[in-house]
C-alpha cells in the first residue's frame, strides 16, 4: 500500500514534537483566572473533549467562560530519537509539514535541528488557513507537485489531520500521543489507515 507513496507529510505537535510541558504551562495559567474550576475538573473536562474528537483546551475554556492563555513555544521539545527517525524516513520519502503554528516554523525547525529534512513546510500562521480546511491540504499537495494518492499525512488529531488527508485521498497515520491522541475512531467514518503509539513506531509501519 506504501510501496508509491512518494511524500509524506506530517503534523508537528504531539506527532514528532513534545507539548506536554506548554500544555502543562498554558493550564496552569489558565487556573488563576477568577472563577476557574480546580485542576482535577479542568483536566476531566479536556479529557472529555479530547475522547470526542474535539479540541480539548478550546472546548474547556469555553465551557468554563475562561480566556485561553499563552502558548509558550520554547517548552517544545523533540520525542526521543526524533531527529533520527525523520532523517531514515528522509531516505524514503520527501517530507512536509502541514500544521496548525504561529509564525516561525521553519525557524523552530531549524532551532531543533531537523530542517534539512524538510522540502515544503506548509504552515497555517503563514498561509492564513488552519487545518481542518482542506484548502491547506490542497496547497501542500500542489506545492509537492503531487497526487493525494501518492502521499501519507501523520499526525495525532482525527479531526484536524486524519479525516481531512482522508477526504483528500491521502493514506493516514494516527499517532496517539498528546490530547489528540486520546480520540476515538469509532466516532468518525473512515478508520485510519495505521495506527502507532508513539512517533518511532512509524518506522515498522514503513518497514525501515
Amino acid at each position: 500500500m506504501l510501496e508509491n507513496m512518494e511524500w509524506l507529510f506530517l503534523d508537528i505537535g504531539s506527532t514528532f514534537v513534545n507539548e506536554e510541558k506548554c500544555y502543562e504551562r498554558r493550564i496552569a495559567e489558565t487556573l488563576i483566572q477568577k472563577n476557574a474550576p480546580s485542576e482535577e475538573l479542568f483536566i476531566e473536562t479536556m479529557t472529555k473533549y479530547a475522547n470526542n474528537n474535539e479540541d480539548a483546551y478550546r472546548c474547556a475554556i469555553k465551557e468554563f467562560g475562561l480566556n485561553k492563555a499563552a502558548w509558550y513555544s520554547e517548552d517544545e521539545c523533540l520525542y526521543p530519537n526524533a531527529r533520527n527517525i525523520l532523517e531514515r524516513l528522509h531516505k524514503r520519502f520527501k517530507l512536509g509539514i502541514i500544521a496548525n503554528q504561529v509564525l516561525g516554523t521553519a525557524q523552530r525547525l531549524k532551532e531543533f535541528g531537523i530542517i534539512s529534512c524538510f522540502e515544503l513546510i506548509t504552515a497555517s500562521a503563514e498561509e492564513g488557513v488552519s487545518k481542518p480546511n482542506l484548502e491547506i491540504f490542497k496547497i501542500a499537495l500542489q506545492r509537492a507537485s503531487c497526487k493525494p494518492t501518492n502521499a501519507i499525512m501523520v499526525g495525532d488529531r482525527l479531526d484536524n489531520d486524519i479525516i481531512p488527508a482522508q477526504q483528500m485521498g491521502m493514506t493516514t497515520i494516527w499517532v496517539r500521543q498528546g490530547w489528540g491522541g486520546m480520540g476515538n475512531p469509532l466516532l468518525i467514518d473512515m478508520k485510519p489507515d495505521y495506527y502507532i503509539d508513539k512517533f518511532e513506531d512509524i518506522l515498522s509501519i514503513i518497514g525501515l
